[in-house]
């Protein structure tokens, strides 16, 4: 008889633990916000092209996942509940340049900056790559930026064919650099002629150790128009 009830007893203390042990699992995982990659799986499942973007949010009070998904008829903006996986709300987007996760355009502009004046910059969409244009000692340079990492894939000199004729200038470019620098005593980093309410001027770009400062200087007279001076940024 008591071995009997040993095994009843036994029986019962192991269900009582299966039962508690469920529900301590279901309690634990309620609530719980699915991994990015279990989230695209499931977009993935239901929609077929390529995901260009996930991240987490907090939309409408709640965690939701928001997927960017390019397919062949477009690019989409996939809400999903980020708890239960399912999918809330699903919109075309007009932006068809959409990218990867990566460096913006003004983020480009600051990098190729270190390279010279900034003239234009735009993203190249099939070789992922933002071509920024810069100038620098009178010479103009196309810089190409990997859109993703930020690195510099290459750095040319081009032709300013597009750039108007130079007019006749009493002050030769040396010489705005030596007045320049009587000014600020630095490296010229970029200098170039510019039209300033009808009045023709060299901008003389010097860089010391810790300012970067602009001479604004009469193209004919020589005379200093103006002298600005920035501090660096620390990065």
């Amino acid at each position: 008889m008591n071995k009997k009830t040993a095994v009843i007893s036994g029986i019962i203390v192991v269900i009582l633990l299966l039962v508690f042990g469920s529900r301590e699992w279901v309690n634990g995982n309620q609530g719980r916000t699915l991994e990015k990659e279990k989230m695209n799986r499931i977009v993935s499942a239901k929609y077929p092209g390529e995901i260009l973007s996930t991240e987490l949010t907090n939309r409408e009070d709640k965690q939701q996942y928001k997927t960017v998904l390019k397919s062949e008829q477009g690019v989409y903006v996939i809400w999903s509940d980020a708890v239960s996986g399912e999918i809330l709300d699903m919109n075309r987007t007009e932006n068809e340049q959409v990218q990867e996760e990566g460096i913006t355009k003004d983020e480009a502009e600051k990098i190729a900056a270190k390279h010279g004046k900034v003239k234009s910059a735009e993203f190249n969409e099939e070789k992922k790559v933002y071509l920024v244009h810069v100038s620098s000692e009178g010479k103009t340079y196309r810089l190409e930026i990997n859109s993703a990492t930020g690195d510099i894939n290459s750095k040319n000199e081009v032709e300013s064919v597009d750039e108007p004729a130079q007019p006749n200038t009493k002050i030769t470019q040396d010489e705005a650099k030596q007045i320049a620098l009587n000014e600020v005593k630095g490296t010229v980093t970029d200098i170039e002629l510019d039209d300033e309410d009808g009045v023709i001027v060299y901008e003389v770009e010097i860089e010391t150790k810790t300012k970067e400062a602009q001479v604004i200087i009469n193209a004919f007279s020589g005379e200093v128009n103006s002298v600005t001076m920035e501090t660096k940024d620390s990065d």
